[in-house]
């Protein structure tokens, strides 16, 4: 059976350099001409519950007229954001994709909290986008398990429902475990985002690694 490896972006991926923080700043000076005050915690979490925080915040109520108005400002805004950040490919990320392309039994999907439209941006600026046959993102969904469930769904309906039997969540959060719990999936969790090690030991993945620079061992771990 063909297994679905459903990969993070921040923190998993890539470091953006903080250009999603500064392309949601950028959005709610451009859409409501408002000074960002408040501080937003990012880790782990949906850019749809991430938007509607940041407008409640600041004192703008939450539909879809304003968080339409603010998506398509960030999303906008995302590019230049990265040009001017100093983000990177974190270690292994690429040799591992090359190795994982084409390879017989595998597909490659990318399950992030980021916007389709950001994680696209995010994906080209690096040089990533190709490696990925689907991005499922985080423009629905306020909770990340919820985006797992819809991850899942879309497995199904694309390749059948025992195909949602045989996936592997690779991502670097708390959040990444939870949501791999939530459908039933192996999950491998990454040393290279906000959280630390005993943090993730914490939620009981079924592998840590410092990162995915061992390129044998990860596939070892995702098909073997």
């Amino acid at each position: 059976m063909t297994r679905t490896l459903l990969f993070d972006i921040d923190g998993t991926l890539i470091d953006a350099g903080g250009s999603g923080r500064l392309a949601m700043n950028r959005a709610l000076r451009v859409a409501f001409g408002i000074e960002p005050t408040m501080p937003i915690d990012f880790g782990g979490r949906t850019d749809r519950s991430l938007l509607s925080e940041m407008l409640e915040a600041h004192g703008i109520e939450v539909s879809e007229q304003t968080f339409d108005k603010i998506r398509m400002t960030f999303a906008s805004s995302m590019p230049d954001e990265l040009h001017r950040a100093t983000g990177r490919v974190l270690p292994g990320v690429e040799n591992l994709l090359d190795a994982l392309a084409g390879r017989q039994g595998v597909r490659i999907w990318c399950m992030t909290g980021n916007l389709v439209e950001t994680a696209q941006s995010k994906l080209r600026h690096f040089g990533l986008l190709d490696y990925f046959d689907r991005i499922v993102g985080g423009d629905h969904d306020q909770d990340r398990c919820d985006l797992a469930r819809r991850a899942q769904m879309d497995i199904e309906i694309e390749h059948g429902e025992a195909a949602s039997e045989n996936i592997v969540v690779i991502g670097d959060t708390v959040a990444d475990v939870m949501c791999a719990r939530a459908i039933g999936a192996r999950v491998i969790a990454c040393c290279t985002g906000c959280h630390s090690r005993e943090e993730l030991e914490a939620v009981n993945p079924c592998a840590i690694v410092e990162d995915l620079s061992d390129t044998k061992s990860i596939i070892d771990l995702l098909i073997g």
